[in-house]
């Protein structure tokens, strides 16, 4: 028995041998590789494949045949772009095309932007010798200075012109390339165990990537949003146009995954300073989620909504009456002339008293605030669908909005505040704003305008469409479903032809001829949002879920596929 001991002492010995020898061969994550100091971080699981599929995809040939492309192709951004391409082609000496983008692109790879305005990056990819030593990049090495970082060769070539850089090496299975000389150098110290900082000692990406639900992906963004919303770049490029809402958040982090006919992406975005932790309003918000029709085109859950709110839906979608943003102005006002003091038509404005104004809009809806401002809300639920006219020629649009309270809803104090709104702004001396009973107890408005409510205990369902009224009232006896802070989903399979019509319709009158030869810039509406509604007629629906802890917000988008 002493024996057999003495035999298997060794054991455990040898075993965490080899377990260390093997955890010095492992791969270091590609996070530990790359220097500090960069305002995002893509990665991706297998860049190879995700180039393959995006190359072979419908979507690809669609967009690039597309108007919606046609405009981006002309835009300042797409111009400036194609800028840094030649600038980086007459720099490297090799086109920064799909051919150069294919052969460098290996299974596990990341890029790390340093710079917007100059668009400096560090790009590496985990690539077989075979790939790596038959790429032009490699080949055209002879081209460039030759340097070292301890025992590492790289080559740098630099233009100076534009003093625009290109470098890149091998080293193990790692193929780097970069824009700079400095993160490419300490890219190869990082590699070569050297102790200084990189991204995944900085405290934004630790924290982004820590918040991270657990699951698999196949891209996954990292961001440094408190120095990225300052730059200037991101300022004027974000399509979003939000940049002084995300100042509150410090770092955020997006994973992809592709699953089956779905396509999951699960965000993270962390708070510089924390507020209170919203996820006490989930539960009733789960009470209107599942009064959302099957079939309808958009739906949109709000926790907790301000009177604000809830007075802004109701006047833009069943009066009309709601203001909208004056358009951006892109150019400084004309000089006016003073070489005229007047003429004869100034002698029929009156200088001795103020301009007619017309308060209608705010003062008919005095009565339905005070209503809403009275009565604190818990959630609220939009509905709207399109549907083409009995003329087969207009297409209209049809919402409906269900108002849950802690208090239950009091029906004449709700009629008189609608009767006051169409009163003030649709009718003379009350003709047509009386009511009339309609099915499963809501009253409809017995006029010209479309306006019809329902009244269930603490939910409030408001729409100018009975059948939709009725479709969410058939649904209240339905339980409760998980909540959100925030909940939106539209189908994209079912919306997409009606509006395709009503684009259709609103640049009919408008013809643009080519110009001096050239093809006239695309129809907005009809050409260039169409055309991009089609580029992705694979999707069925998009649905967004929000989770609002405090510290973070937590976004699950779902899109399905067709």
């Amino acid at each position: 028995m002493k024996k057999i001991i003495l035999r298997l002492a060794p054991l455990p010995i040898i075993g965490a041998s080899l377990w260390w020898a093997l955890a010095q061969q492992a791969p270091a994550p590609l996070p530990s590789l790359f220097p500090a100091g960069a305002l995002l971080y893509l990665e991706a699981k297998d860049a190879n494949s995700l180039v393959r599929d995006w190359d072979a995809s419908t979507e690809k040939t669609t967009w690039l045949q597309s108007a919606n492309y046609n405009s981006f192709s002309r835009s300042h951004l797409f111009l400036r772009l194609a800028d840094a391409q030649a600038e980086f082609e007459q720099t490297a000496g090799l086109p920064p095309n799909y051919a150069l983008l294919s052969s460098v692109a290996g299974s596990e790879s990341a890029i790390a932007i340093y710079n917007i305005g100059t668009l400096d990056f560090l790009y590496i990819t985990r690539l077989p010798s075979a790939r790596a030593l038959n790429t032009d990049l490699w080949k055209a090495r002879a081209s460039f200075q030759t340097r070292q970082t301890g025992n590492t060769p790289y080559y740098v070539k630099t233009e100076p012109t534009k003093n625009r850089t290109a470098a890149f090496a091998y080293v193990g299975d790692l193929l780097l390339l970069s824009t700079r000389e400095d993160t490419i150098s300490g890219a190869l110290e990082l590699i070569g165990r050297v102790n200084r900082p990189s991204i995944a000692s900085e405290l934004w990406f630790q924290n982004a990537t820590q918040a991270a639900t657990a699951g698999d992906h196949d891209l996954r963004l990292v961001y440094n949003m408190d120095r990225l919303a300052p730059t200037p770049h991101f300022r004027s490029y974000w399509i979003q146009r939000n940049t002084p809402a995300l100042r509150e958040f410090s770092s955020g982090l997006a994973d992809l995954e592709r699953t089956g006919n779905e396509v999951r992406e699960r965000r993270v975005m962390l708070r510089s300073n924390p507020t209170p932790d919203a996820s006490a309003a989930e539960p009733r918000a789960g009470q209107l989620l599942a009064l959302a029709p099957d079939d309808a085109g958009l739906y949109r859950l709000t926790a907790r909504p301000s009177a604000a709110q809830a007075l802004h839906w109701i006047e833009e979608k069943l009066f009309s009456a709601a203001n909208i943003a004056a358009p951006r102005a892109k150019a400084a006002p004309g000089a006016v002339s003073s070489d005229e003091a007047g003429n004869e038509s100034d002698l029929e404005i009156r200088i001795d008293e103020a301009p007619l104004s017309d308060a209608r809009s705010s003062q008919a809806f005095e009565t339905l605030r005070a209503m809403l401002e009275s009565t604190p809300l818990d959630a609220m639920l939009e509905v709207s669908s399109t549907a083409v006219a009995q003329d087969q020629v207009y297409v209209g649009q049809h919402a409906a909005a269900v108002f849950l309270s802690s208090t239950n809803w009091d029906a004449i104090t709700v009629r008189n505040a609608l009767t006051a709104s169409a009163t003030g702004l649709w009718t003379t001396a009350g003709l047509g704003a009386g009511w009339r009973a309609g099915m499963n107890g809501a009253q409809e408005l017995d006029g010209l305008g479309s306006l019809v409510f329902l009244v269930d205990g603490q939910r409030l369902i408001i729409g100018d469409s009975t059948n939709l009224v009725n479709s969410i009232a058939q649904r209240r006896t339905r339980p409760a479903v998980a909540g959100a802070v925030y909940e939106a989903s539209w189908r994209h399979s079912r919306e997409l032809p009606n509006f395709q019509r009503m684009f259709q319709l609103i640049d009919f009158p408008q013809i643009r001829p080519s110009q001096d030869g050239q093809d006239a810039e695309p129809m907005f509406y009809s050409g260039n949002l169409a055309s991009l509604g089609n580029v992705f007629s694979r999707v069925d629906s998009a649905t967004i879920t929000v989770h609002d802890v405090g510290t973070m917000l937590r976004e699950n988008v779902i899109y399905r596929m067709r």
